[in-house]
């Protein structure tokens, strides 16, 4: 009886949390109404919340039209804790620092060629060169997000495989790089990771059931190899949540009308995948099939928005039209198809931002890791004296 006790206080605990974190101002009766919960139970959580640090009280809300006191509102300690997420390509990285409520903090972006250099050594390179050039917020570092394109299971922390990243056989993200470093890193597809991203920006809001497409136009020589240049990957949110499919691998794309001439994801050889970024004619057929595939899938699963990411934002006003003339071919009814069309909320930098609201929300809807529960200043200190006797160091792009 008494673990179970312990359990629902850990489970309301994080679901209080959440609610405060979802609606910034919110008060401790709001929170008790909006979860169900006893008044009593929710005023000694969040007492405690604010004794060690995680919430704060902010201001005094206006009084109920019956009079009475007025509701303390409350809100998160954004410097609390903070999450870095970071975004892998072929060639260059990005990163970001944020704080709780999701503030960018400090960005980098860097060009960063494998060169030949194995998954293991390179990402464990560039992380711990992140993790020492921020000594001042390492107590308070609560988690990492890495993204990449491939099959991941965040869940189980794995990678499946991977073609920007050179893995072709199951990798072991938990244990070969988590916990090395010491701190809880998690692996993500990055398509889910932009579509996260929106979760994040929208949290509180009413964008629950939406698409999210993420196309990425590899134009250098690195990167021509993969798909053709071109690479396609959908993550899917259904009432608030990423949908992750049955062996947490949803999202992967090829086109309906693929038909075997090239080495991509369209019908586009890849001379032809080559001529994207300069032959307004490509273009076109690439756009038009794109969005004959994202139509059936919007308009077959009722979603209300399609968000799209990556270099293809840089034609959002000739792939628009086209979507919006396939969404209404694709519905067989007269009535309108009610789905809103978006662009990613962080621009070019969707998925590195993504990785970091991946990390984010795991931390306020997770008992794995809760918040104030993780922190290992003796295992960063030992990571970070290792760093600092081979010399990493990493100048920050931006940022603060």
């Amino acid at each position: 009886m008494a673990s179970t006790g312990k359990r629902n206080r850990v489970m309301n605990r994080s679901r209080i949390l959440r609610v405060i974190w979802h609606h910034p101002g919110t008060s401790r009766v709001d929170v008790a109404n909006r979860l169900g919960l006893d008044k009593s139970t929710v005023s000694a959580i969040v007492t405690e919340l604010i004794e060690g640090g995680l919430v704060r009280e902010m201001a005094e809300g206006e009084s109920s039209p019956q009079g009475g006191r007025r509701p303390v509102q409350l809100e998160l300690n954004a410097e609390y804790g903070f999450v870095l997420g970071v975004e892998l390509q072929p060639d260059f990285f990005r990163a970001v620092l944020k704080d709780l409520s999701g503030t960018a903090i400090r960005d980098w972006e860097a060009e960063r060629p494998r060169d030949g250099q194995e998954f293991e050594p390179y990402v464990l390179a560039l992380l711990t060169e992140l993790l020492a050039a921020i000594p001042e917020y390492q107590d308070r570092l609560v988690g990492i997000g890495v993204a990449m394109g491939g099959l991941v299971n965040s869940i189980r922390n794995v990678i499946y495989r991977s073609i920007p990243m050179e893995l072709t056989e199951e990798y072991d993200f938990q244990t070969r790089i988590a916990e090395t470093i010491g701190i809880p890193v998690i692996a993500e597809n990055d398509a889910n990771a932009c579509a996260w991203g929106e979760l994040t920006a929208h949290r509180g809001g009413a964008v629950h059931d939406f698409l999210y497409v993420l196309v990425q136009l590899r134009g250098s020589a690195g990167g021509r190899h993969l798909y053709g240049g071109i690479g396609v990957g959908i993550g899917v949110a259904v009432n608030g949540t990423l949908y992750p499919g049955s062996r947490f691998t949803a999202g992967e794309f090829r086109s309906a009308f693929w038909d075997g001439q090239g080495s991509g994801q369209f019908t586009l050889t890849d001379e032809e995948a080559g001529q994207v970024a300069t032959d307004p004619a490509v273009r076109l057929r690439l756009f038009r099939e794109l969005a004959r595939n994202v139509a059936l899938i919007i308009n077959v699963l009722n979603l209300d928005h399609l968000f799209i990411g990556g270099d293809i934002i840089n034609y959002r006003h000739e792939l628009t039209p086209v979507i919006e003339e396939e969404l209404r071919r694709n519905w067989p009814y007269q009535t309108g198809v009610e789905c809103e069309i978006c662009y990613s909320s962080y621009g070019h930098r969707a998925v590195v931002a993504g990785a970091a609201s991946m990390m984010l929300d795991r931390l306020f809807s997770d008992q794995i890791f809760p918040l104030g529960d993780i922190r290992n200043r003796h295992e960063r200190g030992r990571v970070l004296a290792q760093l600092t006797e081979r010399g990493f160091s990493l100048d920050p792009v931006g940022g603060s």
